[in-house]
């Protein structure tokens, strides 16, 4: 029997594993009592995909037998860093609303807890691999739970970089640039020609003239003209945004208007985007260009 035994895991290691290899959560922790969606959301650690960080609905079962497949967000952070820790609010707020959303960088309880490096912009499309695998395999934790149809690319400044240098992605169907802009810069391999990449349509949410990258912003909001573009801008938000808010500030909520009607099929959400609908965004300038309509 036990010959037997040994030999099918030598035939069949794939499967044999392939739960263990597939939803493992090894840590977790929850930030701001969940957030506000109706799924609580945690920060794990799975054992999987190691140096990242997923922002999920606690109990992934009941979210997808209520959203029928969770749409993915993969998400690049500021300075190009391996640690999502200032966005975590944003991030698991995001997953409250039936998100699952990948962060670059293994998860911190303190942001000098590890010495911090650059994410390499390969990253991004290797968690989407991976969880692309991971939703096919039976046994695992994200067995048919993502709806891969639907997947936003996102990142942070230096992170926003980072988008656009992957953002010829086939599986992309949105972007969402927070706090950054490429203009005339070289930055993570990414420049003006990247632009050209994009295929979906993309979000800059900047936070006025003191955040560094709205000049950048405003010269990559003038030269697509290919994709649908928006531009959101929060007077005095500063480049740090409302990231350290509690559930991640305004930025957060405008991000969610976005991706719930980009990702989840929400079309009343357009009207903050395109007819200047800025109930609840008091403070927020938005405009848009090269939507049906606009």
């Amino acid at each position: 029997m036990i010959r037997y035994l040994v030999l099918a895991l030598l035939i069949f290691p794939a499967i044999a594993f392939s739960c263990k290899s597939f939803g493992e959560i090894t840590a977790f922790k929850t930030l701001d009592s969940g957030g506000s969606g109706k799924f609580k959301a945690i920060a794990a650690s799975e054992s999987g995909l190691p140096g990242y960080v997923f922002y999920q609905p606690k109990n992934i079962g009941e979210a997808v037998a209520q959203e029928h497949g969770l749409p993915v967000v993969i998400f690049a952070n500021g300075g190009c860093n391996d640690t999502s820790f200032p966005f975590e609010r944003m991030l698991s707020e995001i997953a409250s609303h039936g998100y699952l959303v990948i962060a670059l960088g293994a998860m911190q309880n303190r942001l000098d807890d590890r010495p911090l490096k650059k994410a390499a912009n390969e990253m991004m499309t290797e968690a989407l691999d991976w969880i692309g695998r991971a939703s096919q395999t039976k046994g695992g934790r994200y067995f048919s739970s993502v709806d891969m149809n639907n997947v936003a690319f996102a990142g942070q400044s230096c992170g926003g970089a980072q988008v656009l240098a992957v953002a010829s992605d086939p599986r992309v169907k949105t972007y969402l640039m927070f706090n950054s802009g490429i203009g005339d810069m070289t930055m993570a391999k990414a420049d003006r020609q990247s632009l050209n990449a994009l295929h979906g349509p993309i979000l800059y949410l900047v936070g006025g003239d003191s955040d560094v990258a709205t000049d950048n912003a405003k010269l990559d909001y003038q030269r697509i003209n290919h994709v649908p573009v928006a531009f959101a801008n929060l007077p005095g938000g500063g480049h740090s945004g409302t990231f350290e808010e509690p559930l991640g500030g305004s930025f957060t909520r405008v991000a969610l208007k976005w991706l719930d009607w980009h990702l989840n099929g929400k079309d009343a959400n357009a009207s903050t985007f395109l007819k200047r609908d800025l109930a609840g965004f008091d403070d927020w300038e938005i405009k848009a260009k090269r939507f049906s309509g606009t």
